[in-house]
């Protein structure tokens, strides 16, 4: 005779939880580090260290994943779009130039920018000081973009090749502005 099978308890439902999924408490500099790889869309260059902090191998993150930087005066984000999440940057220090779909503004401290899908996005530190910056995404997909783009630390920072850059856009779920078209995508204000 079968021995009937045991209904998962709430208790053992949750120790499964917490194996897969991790809480994390995260100080600035925690996280997976990064350094850019040259030959990535125009101007990423001007930021070349980022933070993962959280995703699917940083706390086993379902649904969303965090990134940091700091941009320092003159550094920037360059135009791009994301097609399978919306994003919040939020911009700690005053001074980011921030073109998001149709609208153009300098930021203050502590500014929050919500960013649909399907919108072009760009941020400047157009300030004196550097810029601490978090961008939280809805969905995952943008860090496979970064990994792919990035190398650790102590890791030769060899270039990307155009192969290279375009299975990261892919798998990246966005969209670079290819600025051979000109300085701004269509729809965005110009300075």
């Amino acid at each position: 005779m079968p021995i009937p099978a045991r209904c998962p308890s709430k208790t053992d439902t949750q120790k499964r939880f917490r194996q897969h999924h991790a809480s994390l408490i995260l100080q600035e500099n925690d996280g997976e580090r990064r350094l850019r790889r040259p030959q990535g869309p125009a101007g990423s260059e001007s930021v070349p260290e980022f933070f993962i902090k959280v995703d699917k191998l940083n706390g086993n993150a379902e649904d969303f994943y965090v990134g940091y930087e700091i941009l320092k005066p003159g550094g920037m984000i360059p135009f791009h779009k994301h097609h399978n999440s919306e994003e919040v940057v939020i911009l700690e220090e005053g001074g980011a130039t921030v073109a998001v779909g149709d609208k153009r503004a300098v930021t203050g401290p502590h500014a929050i920018v919500f960013i649909p899908k399907e919108t072009w996005v760009s941020v400047a530190n157009t300030g004196n000081g550097p810029i601490h910056l978090y961008a939280l995404f809805s969905h995952q997909g943008f860090e496979n973009f970064l990994r792919a783009r990035s190398v650790r630390p102590g890791e030769p920072l060899t270039p990307l090749t155009p192969e290279e850059l375009l299975r990261a856009v892919e798998e990246g779920h966005v969209t670079p502005w290819d600025t051979s078209k000109g300085p701004y995508p269509p729809g965005v204000p110009h300075p």
